[in-house]
């Protein structure tokens, strides 16, 4: 090329061997630039972030910052109050899944409906409710 033979190339500052360079043809960063990676949604972490939001408002005219899942469990209260059974089973729901246990098992009592009696026990509900209390050991 330059009049020099490949035996007498001079190697050093700016002149790298000619086995070590990039070869025609061949990328030299074959791998690329890596891809920036969008982080996966995590409805969960979304949802408790939107929950945890406080905002302002007003109890009996005071202005009071609470949190939304606070908000959301004070109206629930509220339906259920007014009789609103969906709501009311829910929070029945919600409370025996988060009490301590050992909160839960203290009574052994179960409070069952008329209907649920009679599906259960048949006509004479009364009188086997009664004897199944009594094996129990409760009393009316």
């Amino acid at each position: 090329m330059g009049g020099k033979s490949d035996e007498t190339y001079e190697i050093g500052y700016k002149k790298p061997p000619k086995a070590t360079r990039f070869q025609k043809g061949t990328s030299g960063n074959p791998s690329g630039r890596p891809k920036e990676r969008t982080p996966a949604l995590d409805a969960g972490i979304i949802l408790e972030a939107i929950d945890n939001e406080e905002i302002t408002v007003k109890i009996d005219g005071k202005r009071k910052r609470m949190t939304k899942a606070e908000i959301q469990f004070r109206q629930l209260f509220t339906k259920a109050i007014k009789g609103d059974l969906v709501a009311a089973r829910l929070i029945v729901k919600v409370a025996s899944e988060y009490f301590a246990p050992e909160e839960r098992g203290t009574y052994g009592l179960e409070v069952i409906g008329q209907t649920e009696a009679i599906r259960r026990f048949g006509r004479n509900w009364q009188r086997r409710v009664d004897e199944h209390n009594a094996r129990l050991g409760h009393r009316r």
